[in-house]
Formats: structure tokens, C-alpha cells, sequence
């Protein structure tokens, strides 16, 4: 699971699994956090953070779609929250 960094990122993201976080301009969001989830290289799904409220508010693979890796993928960032949170606070 791997945080978007840059605008770059959050095109080539949506450009890649077919839906909106690049056009609808997640990367301008002061609350969410993105990551993309994969295996390799290969894109999963994307995964958004509520930073206000350290929870998963939406995960999707191509196309708005669940890859059959969903329930893993919000559990490892779920099971992860922790830190995510520390890192904000710090």
C-alpha cells in the first residue's frame, strides 16, 4: 500500500484503474489521505483516508469496482491506522 505523493500520481492512479480520483481532485482534499494498493506493480484498488476521522471512506479497484482482495486491503489499512495516525500528529 503506497501513499500518492504527487499530482502525477493521483492522474496516472485514476488514469490507470478507470475512475475519478484524479479528475475530481482528491489531491486538493486537506482531510483524506490516498493510497494505492497493490501487488508488485500491479494496481488493486485505491484506497481513501479520512484523516478527521481515521477511517476508510471508500476503496475501489478499476472502475469503482471490488477486487477480490477488497476485505484484505481495508483490513491491512484498518489494522494500520495507528500508525497512520502517529505520523499525522507528530
Amino acid at each position: 500500500v503506497k501513499v500518492l505523493e504527487s499530482v502525477n500520481e493521483f492522474y496516472e492512479e485514476g488514469k490507470a484503474m478507470n475512475h475519478c480520483v484524479f479528475t475530481n481532485n482528491y489531491y486538493l482534499k486537506p482531510n483524506s489521505l490516498v493510497f494505492s494498493a497493490r501487488m508488485g506493480e500491479k494496481r488493486l484498488e485505491t484506497v481513501e483516508v479520512s484523516l478527521q476521522d481515521m477511517k476508510v471512506v471508500q476503496c475501489y479497484g478499476v472502475g469503482n469496482t471490488d477486487t477480490q482482495y477488497h476485505k484484505r486491503i481495508i483490513d491491512l489499512v484498518n489494522s494500520n491506522m495507528r500508525q497512520i495516525r502517529k505520523r499525522f500528529s507528530a
